[in-house]
This record gives structure tokens, C-alpha cells and sequence, in this order.
């Protein structure tokens, strides 16, 4: 793989000065009109996003280069589980090509995640927990994490500033019996740091995910009863789980696929943890990235292998913004003023779900996302399309070149195919007078 820096400077240059008129400055070029119909599709999007942080990216020298703090957490009586050392480093390097062949599929290039590897594997930091192993479940996540950050600390690593993934030899394997008893979420992130938990087993491997000559069944336990696995079904349920997780900690939302989308498969922000690399086993459609979670990694320094401004607050304003409803799909249009260049703006439209209280976190796998470009003018224009009957609350999210993000919300109602904005516009005087 090019080097991060290596590669958006040949970006740089192959756009030239044409691309310097049109992001820095030229007068001519500002006052005339935006064409919105030259980014109106993906390819485009990407095209113009890419340029536009490529500019931003090159007027400064690289910072620091950031990687992917991984960690190997066993219990005070127990040793990590066999192989632990050989199988992840396997499994995170499947991981980086993931994200390396999507990156790729949406136009970004060959950018992945940054992994901390030394003669030529992947760095796992081993942490001994202070307790023996049945001192620890599911719910233990903040207890590890204390744990975790102590020996950290006394390596000289500031855990407040990394990301980390927390993985837990914390199950049982007898013959083709497994139970699991490890944390298996996300603890909360932004660029700057996060924090996720997944769970080690002994059956677990890179090579689990490719069709099984021997047709080996198991039978796994974690929040209920005994259960038959595939080893394929296995591996990607666990492995899938882990890299979905890894997106929270990445700083990632849940999202579904759009209508247009779903021909790929299913969003590994989604339910993609439940068909990651299926395709191997020819079983259906694998996990794809939706173009909303690629924007978000493109700026993000373990992507971008810079922290350029990473900790500076954007000091978004919207100066203009509306809503209204054109046919079958929903306009937003608005005007931005920040600190900090804005590269997109995402649209993530959340239906409220029968018996769900609110828009609970556990219940926004249905948010399909929707990609504005940000104009010379500073302007966006947001089409969503596939309405749906019902409640919705519309997730404005700004994504600044430092990888921040910043998030406004609005609510509408659809009835019968026909929206009510009554209360968005309510909360769009509320955003204006920010």
C-alpha cells in the first residue's frame, strides 16, 4: 500500500491548478452559480470530496501518524487463548483490506486503517486482568477498560487520546462447544478517541470465513442457550461483529443501505455484522461500506495518517437552511459558516420504530444516509429519497477535514406519502439562531 502522504500528494497533482482555482479562491469561480448537477452521483461526490481534502490535506506537513491501539485482555488465572497472537493478526490484517477494497470501490483509493505493526505483525498489547476469570462477563466493560487504561498509561500511551480495541480472551472451547462471557460493544467515540470491545475464541480465524471441507457445526452460547453454528456462520457472525464494533470505535454510526445501495449487500453499520464476507462461502451477498461511513473514515487520522487540526472545534453555523418535500423525495438545502473546512454533509433519516421509545441508539439500524457535497459557496443541497410512512428525525451531520463532526436535528412525519414539517421547522429556527 502507497503511503497515505505519498498518495494524496499525486492526487494533488494530477488535478493541478485548476483544482487550486477552484478550491482556494478564484473570484470568478465564486461568484458564479454552483452546478449541482455535476456531483448529483456517488462517482461525482467522491470526485469533488476527495479534491476538496486533498487541497486541505497538503498545505500542511503531516502532524503525527496515529495508529490502532489493539489489545489482548485475559483474565489474572488464565492465559490468553491459543494462537490468540497468530489469529488476530490475521484477522486484523483481513480487516485493513476490508476497508482498503471499499475504500477503493467508492473512488477514495487504497486508504485503510493505520495498524502499529513491528517485524512484520500486528502489535498486541497483553493486559492481565486483576481478577480471575469468573469475576468477569458481559456487562465488565468498564471494569476492563479501567484495567486496560492503567497499563496503558504505564507505557507512556494516553488512552483518552487513541482508539483502541479491546479484544477479551474471555470464553470457554471444549471440542466444538463454546461459551462466550466477554463485553461485545462500543463505549463511545469521536476522531479523537474511542473505545470497543470484542471477544476472542479459539475457533475464531481469517481462515474460518472461507468454505469448510470438513462441515464442522458448533455449538455456541453467549445471552442465550446453546445454539448451532456453522464454522462459516461462526466466523462471520464474530468476526463480522468485531469489525462492526471497530466502526463504532472509529466513531461510525448505525445505517441501512438505500434502496440503491442494498444491490451490494448489507451495510456493515447496519446488520453487516451478520454477512461479513459470506460472499467467500458463496451464500449470499457479503458487507459493503455505505459512501456516509466512507466519508467519515476518509477524515478520520487513522485513515487520513495525519492530525492536522484534530483537535480544534469546527465552530459550525448554519446561516441558511430549509426543508421542504419535491415529489417523492425531501429537499434540504443551507449555508454554513465555519472554522474548520466542511467536506459533506450527511443526512441520516431515522424512522421511529413500533414500540421504540424515541430514537434510541439500539434501534437506528434503519437510518439510511444521504451525501451532500459543500460548495464553494459554502452551500449543500440534500435529496432523500425511499419516504416512508410514519415518524422521522433527520440527523444533520457536518463532516469537517479534521474528521470532526458536528450534528443538528430535525423531526417530520409522513403520511400516506405526504411530509409534515411543522416541527422541523420549529427546530430549524432553533439551528439558525445557534
Amino acid at each position: 500500500m502507497l503511503p497515505s502522504k505519498f498518495f494524496h500528494l499525486t492526487k494533488f497533482l494530477l488535478f493541478g491548478t485548476a483544482l487550486i482555482s477552484t478550491l482556494l479562491g478564484n473570484e470568478n469561480i465564486r461568484k458564479s452559480s454552483f452546478d449541482w448537477s455535476l456531483v448529483s452521483n456517488q462517482k461525482q461526490k467522491t470526485e469533488y470530496i476527495s479534491r476538496q481534502f486533498s487541497v486541505w490535506q497538503e498545505t500542511e506537513e503531516i502532524k503525527k501518524k496515529k495508529f490502532l491501539r489493539v489489545v489482548y485482555f485475559h483474565p489474572a488465572d488464565k492465559a490468553p487463548l491459543k494462537d490468540f497472537s497468530k489469529r488476530w493478526d490475521g484477522i486484523l490484517c483481513d480487516f485493513q483490506e476490508f476497508y482498503r477494497s471499499e475504500m477503493i470501490r467508492l473512488g477514495y483509493g487504497p486508504l485503510t486503517i493505520s495498524l502499529d505493526i513491528q517485524n512484520g505483525k500486528v502489535v498486541l498489547h497483553l493486559v492481565r486482568g486483576n481478577k480471575n476469570e469468573n469475576s468477569y462477563t458481559y456487562k465488565s466493560g468498564q471494569q476492563i477498560r479501567q484495567e486496560v487504561f492503567q497499563e496503558l498509561r504505564q507505557k507512556g500511551i494516553n488512552p483518552q487520546e487513541e482508539t483502541i480495541l479491546i479484544v477479551c480472551g474471555l470464553s470457554k472451547t471444549e471440542d466444538k462447544k463454546v461459551t462466550i462471557y466477554s463485553p461485545y460493544y462500543g463505549m463511545g467515540a469521536n476522531h479523537n478517541r474511542g473505545i470497543c470491545f470484542t471477544a476472542d475464541m479459539e475457533w475464531l480465524s481469517v481462515k474460518g470465513l472461507h468454505p469448510d471441507p470438513n462441515n464442522i457445526t458448533l455449538m455456541v452460547k453467549e445471552h442465550r442457550n446453546y445454539e448451532p453454528f456453522t464454522l462459516g456462520r461462526f466466523n462471520t457472525v464474530y468476526l463480522g461483529g468485531a469489525i462492526h464494533e471497530l466502526g463504532h470505535g472509529l466513531s461510525l454510526p448505525h445505517n441501512h443501505a438505500t434502496k440503491a445501495e442494498s444491490t451490494l449487500g448489507t451495510a456493515l453499520m447496519g446488520a453487516g455484522n451478520y454477512t461479513y464476507r459470506k460472499e467467500w462461502r458463496e451464500e449470499g451477498k457479503g458487507s459493503f461500506l455505505t459512501h456516509a461511513s466512507a466519508i467519515r473514515l476518509l477524515v478520520h487520522p487513522l485513515f487520513s495518517g495525519t492530525t492536522k487540526q484534530s483537535k480544534e472545534v469546527p465552530s459550525l453555523r448554519y446561516k441558511k437552511l430549509g426543508v421542504r418535500q419535491e415529489d417523492k423525495s425531501i429537499k434540504i438545502s443551507g449555508k454554513l459558516e465555519f472554522a474548520i473546512p466542511a467536506i459533506a454533509m450527511i443526512a441520516y433519516n431515522d424512522r421511529e420504530n413500533k414500540n421504540q421509545r424515541g430514537y434510541m441508539v439500539s434501534n437506528d439500524y434503519d437510518a439510511t444516509t444521504w451525501v451532500s457535497v459543500i460548495s464553494p459557496q459554502n452551500e449543500f443541497n440534500i435529496q432523500i429519497e425511499d419516504l416512508r410512512d410514519g415518524n422521522h428525525q433527520i440527523r444533520l451531520v457536518c463532516v469537517h477535514a479534521n474528521g470532526a463532526t458536528v450534528t443538528r436535528r430535525m423531526h417530520y412525519s409522513v403520511n400516506d406519502g405526504f411530509a409534515d414539517f411543522d416541527m422541523a421547522k420549529k427546530e430549524i429556527s432553533q439551528i439558525l439562531s445557534k
